[in-house]
């Protein structure tokens, strides 16, 4: 069944930094290629390690998380999850 915004009480609500997000996609890691659009946030769908590129970050500077869990959600906006370093699986949270 598709989305049906009449069934959506927020539809026309634009939503801030701090509010929870309407969209979704799993991530394949990659050193080179940014999410497309830079997520929200994500969280960890299968636990490991992961490796982040935050949205106003540089190119190579990195933040490593060692052996996180299922649910932790990284605080940051993130722009990359990299393909070196990580073992976890990850999904985005949307606008």
């Amino acid at each position: 069944m598709p989305y049906d915004s009449t069934k959506d009480p927020l539809t026309t609500f634009r939503g801030t930094q701090g509010n929870f997000g309407s969209l979704g996609r799993a991530v394949t890691p990659s050193d080179s290629e940014d999410l497309d659009p830079y997520a929200k946030a994500i969280v960890v769908t299968a636990g490991g390690d992961l490796v982040i590129l935050p949205v106003r970050n540089a190119d190579g500077d990195t933040i490593t998380f060692t052996g996180v869990s299922v649910g932790f959600v990284p605080p940051y906006r993130v722009r990359r999850v990299m393909a070196t370093g990580t073992s976890a699986s990850v999904a985005t949270v949307d606008s």
